[in-house]
């Protein structure tokens, strides 16, 4: 590095500018939740697999060593997809308002 060039300090934003400027409560902040996204994957495919477990003939049966395997994975499936459901309703994603946006509504103050 020769004499000539300057070292310019690298800016980093704080916490504070990190955070979203519009974190609003909305039915389209829902959508990105993964959990209903992932259970509700689940719950078909395992519907899928419970149907198609049912029509399974003895042949395909006996290579799975007795065993219905697509049926008893569709049931996994189904409950691990309607435990995701469940959990993304218990516990709903939420949006905190920033401190900021509460002082720009309330009236100020003195004067």
């Amino acid at each position: 590095m020769s004499h000539h060039e300057q070292h310019q300090p690298h800016y980093e934003p704080s916490s504070e500018e990190m955070k979203p400027k519009d974190a609003v409560e909305s039915a389209a902040s829902k959508l990105f939740d993964l959990r209903i996204m992932i259970g509700g994957l689940f719950t078909f495919y395992g519907v899928a697999l419970i149907i198609y477990g049912f029509f399974t003939g003895d042949a395909e049966i006996a290579k799975s060593a007795g065993i219905h395997i697509n049926l008893w994975l569709g049931v996994g499936m189904l409950v691990l997809g309607l435990l995701f459901l469940l959990w993304a309703k218990l516990a709903p994603v939420t949006h905190e308002i920033p401190p900021s946006a509460d002082a720009a509504v309330s009236p100020p103050t003195g004067h």
